[in-house]
């Protein structure tokens, strides 16, 4: 079976029941703030894996992906039960206790952990990190926990890494965790793409290639389950239109030996383990660059709905999807009889071996067969593609992946099949489950039918859904790569040594790039949540003390209105650590990585984007440049000098140039919300502002959420409710900001003010 094997990315997810978002929550671990009051980083600190025999893995890895009998696996699981409270532990001056737990696993490219017994209370902050401090993932705190006390992490890089606890004296109870998995990715998930001897990838195409399945593509997730096995799945709507996040993945992505029949039990726990990377695309349709794509953003953590094992189909849920994301939900087809009528172009989504999205064509009818490994799967239930692809092919570590009729609407998910990349004419068959032929069957958790059409329409085919459709999210970019601009790494003339836009014997510090709002048709003020920073691979090990910021000026930059520290995190997870964050290696390939601002920031008209780095021997930093294919084009870049200040790139005395930083914002039209009153229901919320704890009066009957807005209209944090719940800790705010707190439920909406 083709499942899926990651690159940079999350190790496996927390077991199914727990479902948690893996979205972090920014702050700086200790080690960066004050390292000389932590342990130092001896051997006697590190706990020790045992070794294991690796050359015996592999050949079982090429025994189960030739014979399609398993996922694709990229780790060695370690079973461990390594407690917080025998941690390295240093007491700060301010009573902060903080423990430190190294693991070292030699020969591993990068470590996930799964932590069980997770617990953390209001002011507790977990960080997973290198030990080189090259690669930091989280914070992860109270918003972490879960009702099974699981957390799966994504891959941290490196054969040694260290996790971080603090916790303030004034904790309301003390936090505990064991890790319970150690992964070790004896495969290297860090790769941009594999180098297999034959020319796999050469002919599958980057999905960000092709502009008409753009939206399609952005319903198709990269899948790590129990910090092991790759898989691809797929966001589904529902005839709610509800934005349910309603998962179809393969069944043996999550029943990884294949021996059936397994109990919900089974399915949630490996469901909780999952961690899914949204818009891990190569950022630029270049192929001369073998650029890694985003892993910030991450889902950790899914539910079993439906699960219909003799049909390879396995509905799940993932936690809530913040905006930004972009996510799209794939409209289905469940017409088994017209599928082919429709049209002969059928599309393939996928992350090959872990790779950035790719995709494929066929252009022939599908045929409906019966697999024909053995008896237990379901007769006439499968799709199959027999000539070769049009273009592209499937891979191992696609498991799951959707197949897409002629009107772009998902009719089946990825079994497994014998396709080649470049295509053979002789025929190499691939399988998809068919997604109409488990409608209405029943399996672990009911049928489909009833999650994707809750309304009872009985339609045959439903469309998809754009949440943003009515204000969209748009990445900025002033450079064109589809129309010949090119990434570079601009260098300094001799006698000078080193980057133009980066570290060189010059010493400037600070770069940013211009970004004007009516170039974009956009309105005059946009919201930012985060800025795309594509970076040359570089010979460096840290990226301390690099910072972006957000500027105003009509003429250069002038007011820095915002800033954070630079710090690539991805999710990992392992069964002893359960879900963390982990730092990126980025100074291997070209990588994106997205950073995340605390909240939105509102900007009007024209904005710059800036970073700046330091100088220390071992924080090498540099991001591209572009070279455009027009040489009428306009420069938007700009250089900070130490006695001008801030000058235009074309007008830099050691080497003027026209050019765009890759510096791409993530933004969309701002718009004032109005609070409409509820006076027919009194006060039902308590705040107390020195913990910014709101409390409601009465519980939920069910799920709901909460929105804070500033008093002129701007939103400063969503949070869900579950039935039940009662207490949430708020965001920062500076003191005295009034906020306007809206809770909705259904039928149900009130509406507070508070003041932090």
């Amino acid at each position: 079976m083709k499942t899926i094997r990651s690159l940079i990315l999350l190790f496996a997810l927390f077991p199914a029941a727990l479902a948690i978002s893996q979205v972090s929550h920014g702050g700086l671990p200790h080690f960066l703030q004050q390292p000389s009051l932590l342990r130092v980083a001896s051997n006697p600190f590190f706990i020790e894996m045992p070794s294991f025999d690796l050359d015996s893995i592999l050949m079982e890895d090429a025994m189960n992906e030739r014979n399609m009998s398993n996922s694709y696996r990229f780790a060695h699981k370690f079973y461990t039960h390594i407690d917080s409270k025998d941690a390295a532990q240093t007491i700060l001056p301010d009573g902060t206790t903080v423990k430190q737990i190294g693991i070292r696993s030699a020969g591993a490219f990068s470590i996930n952990l799964i932590f069980r017994d997770f617990e953390i209370p209001p002011g507790g902050k977990l960080f997973i990190y290198s030990a080189d401090h090259s690669h930091v993932i989280g914070s992860f705190d109270h918003r972490n926990n879960s009702p099974d006390k699981i957390f799966p992490t994504q891959p941290v890089a490196g054969e040694s890494i260290i996790v971080e606890y603090s916790e303030p004296a004034d904790v309301p109870f003390t936090g505990h965790f064991t890790i319970a998995e150690v992964n070790h990715d004896y495969r290297d998930v860090f790769r941009v793409e594999p180098n297999p001897d034959y020319e796999t990838y050469d002919c599958m195409p980057d999905v960000n290639c092709n502009d008409a399945i753009e939206d399609i593509g952005r319903s198709t997730v990269l899948l790590i389950i129990s910090g092991r096995y790759l898989c691809t799945g797929v966001l589904l709507n529902n005839t709610s239109d509800d934005r349910k996040h309603y998962l179809l993945t393969a069944t043996h992505c999550l029943c990884h030996d294949k021996y059936y029949p397994k109990n919900m039990d089974f399915y949630n726990g490996e469901a909780a383990t999952i961690i899914a990377f949204f818009n891990y695309n190569r950022p630029a349709c270049d192929a001369n660059i073998k650029m890694k794509g985003t892993e910030e953003m991450s889902i950790e953590g899914a539910t079993s709905k439906v699960i219909l094992e003799n049909r390879d189909i396995a509905l799940l849920e993932l936690k809530e999807i913040p905006d930004y994301y972009n996510a799209f939900y794939a409209g289905w087809n469940r017409d088994t009889l017209e599928i082919n009528k429709k049209g002969k172009n059928h599309i393939n989504i996928h992350h090959p071996s872990g790779a950035v999205k790719k995709y494929g064509e066929t252009k022939d009818d599908l045929k409906v067969v019966t697999l024909p490994q053995d008896n237990f799967w379901a007769a006439n239930s499968f799709w199959e593609v027999t000539t070769p692809w049009t273009r592209g092919s499937t891979h191992a570590g696609s498991s799951g992946s959707p197949l897409f009729g002629e009107d772009h609407l998902v009719i089946g998910g990825l079994y497994g099949g014998e396709s080649y990349c470049p295509p053979k004419e002789s025929p190499h068959p691939d399988w998809f489950s068919i997604l109409g032929k488990g409608w209405e069957t029943n399996g672990l958790g009911g049928q489909l039918k009833s999650y994707l059409d809750p309304k009872n329409t009985n339609r045959m085919n439903y469309p998809g859904l754009e949440p943003n459709k009515a204000n969209p999210i748009v990445r900025l970019n002033n450079a064109k790569y589809s129309k010949g601009d090119v990434l570079i790494k601009s260098e300094l003339a001799s006698p000078n040594k080193g980057f133009v836009f980066g570290n060189s014997n010059l010493q400037t510090r600070e770069f940013a790039e211009e970004y004007t709002l009516k170039d974009f048709a956009l309105s005059n003020t946009v919201e930012i949540f985060g800025v795309y920073l594509l970076l040359p691979d570089m010979p460096f090990n840290s990226t301390t003390g690099v910072t972006v910021s957000i500027y105003t000026g009509d003429a250069a930059p002038e007011t820095q209105i915002v800033y954070t520290q630079f710090i690539p995190r991805y999710r990992n997870y392992t069964s002893s650590s359960g879900f963390h964050w982990a730092n990126k290696s980025i100074n291997t390939v070209p990588t994106e990585t997205f950073v995340k601002f605390d909240k939105p920031v509102v900007v009007t008209n024209k904005f710059y984007v800036s970073y700046k780095i330091n100088y220390s021997t071992s924080a090498q930093f540099c991001v591209y440049n572009t070279k455009f294919q027009n040489a009428n084009t306009a420069n938007k870049a700009w250089l900070k000098h130490d006695t001008k200040g801030w000058v235009k790139a074309d007008a830099y005395e050691y080497g003027s140039m026209k050019t765009s930083l890759a510096i791409h914002p993530l933004v969309r039209n701002t718009k004032t919300v109005y609070i409409e009153p509820n006076p027919e229901r009194e006060a039902g919320v308590y705040f107390e502002r020195s913990e910014r704890v709101l409390t409601l009066k009465d519980p939920l009957n069910k799920q709901g959420e909460i929105a804070v807005y500033s008093i002129g209209g701007l939103l400063l944090e969503k949070i869900r409710i579950q039935p039940d719940q009662t207490s949430f800790v708020l965001g920062e705010q500076p003191k005295g900001t009034v906020g306007i707190v809206k809770i909705t439920s259904d039928y149900f909406s009130l509406t507070e003010k508070i003041m932090y």
